[in-house]
């Protein structure tokens, strides 16, 4: 490495400079593509690794953002959006711990660039991070039946792999060690890293894996088939797959976008399954998953490495961010009453009444928080964890994340929660990033934010570094209650998370004989 220039498999890249947390100076990389240009034939298509190019290539601004409407209002982004950026702290020595960021933003919006992503905490450590783009919505989770139609879904996921695997044959030009890599992320990112864990071609990619509130049994992180709905939508009646695709692909992106757009979403109605998300593939060339996950998890054949899980203490409060951002996204507890992936077996009627009788029959003030939390985010992630310890032979950590800080308390006068206790949805992950996506600038951190920033990089770094992310913090142990890492002012151990909520949603979950990811997925309800 020779100053800001630095020689990767496809060609020299030109970076600059930055300032962390501590005011000095760390070394970024931004706009680093890849994978092709995922446009014209290669639409919706499995992506393919990057070409070379002549010269010095300038990676001194962010790439692309892949093409999305935010919170469905407002759009952004470029089909071309294949980019990550890599950040080191200095270059005097080699063989630094990797991690890799997936960022959330329930597969339909988000990003990996500064905006969203902002590397100046991590930077206070001597790591290599890299935080990437993957295709959203439409563009990455479009799925076809038809396997010789070549969009068999789940591209989103296959860019996040090929991102890993260029990570893996790069990072050492960055003085970054390929074989101990972390790959971490929050929300959509979250459940993708317990994606990724799942597929079996990513193999040696990574060694170490961070899950922040989501997960695969989570019901708002699965998609369905429905090319010929969206055909519908442009104004054709397709008579098969081909037929639609090909309207598809002829397409103009913003038309595409609309008329995705037109296909309700209920991201936060967990009855339904959402438009585009992932999915289980058909058997093809390019698979990324083509079993149930729990069959993958229960006998063992999955990347097993060590794992941090967990969740904040208010899950629910995104509901609220929703509607100050005016967002067409909003919670509709009757709708949630019964996630689409349990299957009632003719006792739906019950099960629904039963679920709104334990959370609203008290007229509790939080009932609609605390619901949102549990159905959406809280009972899958249990289940999950349930399900590794009965075949991970690596240790397995679980956390509840309750630290509130002024940055936090800001944010929830913001969001007119005063009042409502706990920690939202992706709140952890504001000690871990800076970010600008959704509320613009922030107030200037205080002393007491800072402490909390300086506690979860240690935690996530340590853990990256060597696997042990705190000597106090026990790994779980199968057939052992539960216990979990509460950080807060003070870190300490705690057993018994939510006792009464979480055995509730077991009892349903074993009443069921556990989720059914197949259920609903060709445009059912």
């Amino acid at each position: 490495m020779s100053g800001l220039t630095v020689k990767v498999k496809q060609g020299s890249i030109r970076g600059t400079t930055g300032t962390n947390l501590d005011g000095d100076t760390f070394y970024k990389f931004l706009g680093i593509p890849y994978a092709k240009p995922p446009v014209g034939p290669l639409r919706f298509k499995a992506p393919q690794p990057a070409e070379s190019w002549e010269g010095t290539r300038d990676c001194t601004h962010d790439g692309n953002q892949c093409v999305q409407k935010i919170f469905g209002i407002k759009t952004i982004g470029s089909e071309d959006c294949l980019y990550l950026n890599v950040h080191v702290k200095d270059l005097s020595t080699k063989a630094k711990p990797v991690m890799v960021f997936i960022h959330g933003g329930a597969f339909i919006m988000g990003n990996g660039t500064q905006e969203m992503c902002g590397p100046e905490y991590l930077m206070t450590q001597d790591i290599v991070l890299v935080t990437l783009n993957y295709r959203l919505g439409l563009f990455g989770f479009l799925s076809l039946e038809d396997t010789s139609l070549e969009v068999p879904g789940n591209a989103g996921l296959k860019d996040q792999a090929l991102g890993l695997k260029w990570v893996h044959e790069n990072i050492s030009s960055f003085n970054g060690d390929p074989n101990n890599t972390t790959i971490f992320g929050v929300s959509a990112g979250g459940a993708s890293v317990q994606f990724q864990l799942l597929c079996s071609s990513n193999k040696g990619l990574f060694q170490k894996a961070i899950v922040q509130s989501g997960s695969v049994f989570d019901p708002w992180a699965w998609g369905q088939r429905n090319v010929l709905q969206v055909a519908e939508k442009l104004g054709l009646n397709a008579a098969n797959e081909k037929e639609a695709l090909k309207v598809l692909m002829e397409a103009k992106t913003e038309e595409l976008l609309s008329a995705a757009y037109e296909i309700s979403d209920d991201l936060l109605t967990v009855s339904k399954r959402r438009p585009f998300g992932p999915i289980i593939e058909k058997p093809n060339s390019t698979a990324f998953l083509t079993e149930d996950p729990k069959v993958l998890i229960a006998s063992g054949r999955y990347n097993q490495v060590p794992l941090i899980q967990g969740i904040c203490s208010n899950e629910g409060h995104l509901m609220e961010l929703m509607h100050v951002l005016n967002s067409a996204i909003t919670f509709n507890k009757e709708g949630s009453l019964v996630p689409w992936h349990l299957q009632a077996k003719g006792k739906g009627t019950t099960w629904a009444e039963k679920v709104k009788n334990y959370y609203y029959q008290n007229q509790d003030p939080e009932a609609e928080h605390t619901h949102l939390s549990d159905v959406g985010f809280v009972a899958g992630t249990i289940y999950s964890m349930k399900l590794l310890l009965g075949s991970i032979s690596q240790p397995v950590y679980f956390y509840l994340f309750d630290y509130e800080t002024d940055c936090i308390k800001a944010f929830k006068k913001g969001i007119k929660l005063d009042g409502s206790p706990g920690v939202g949805h992706g709140q952890d992950n504001c000690y871990i990033f800076s970010t600008k996506m959704f509320a613009g600038p922030s107030p200037p951190l205080t002393d007491e934010d800072k402490r909390a920033i300086k506690t979860m990089v240690k935690i996530w770094t340590d853990f990256a570094k060597n696997g042990n992310p705190l000597s106090l913090w026990e790994p779980l142990e199968k057939g052992k209650e539960l216990r979990y890492l509460k950080i807060d002012r003070e870190l300490k151990m705690q057993e018994g998370l939510f006792p009464e909520r979480v055995r509730f949603w077991e009892q349903l979950y074993e009443e069921a004989g556990g989720v059914d990811l197949f259920a609903h997925e060709n445009g059912g309800s």
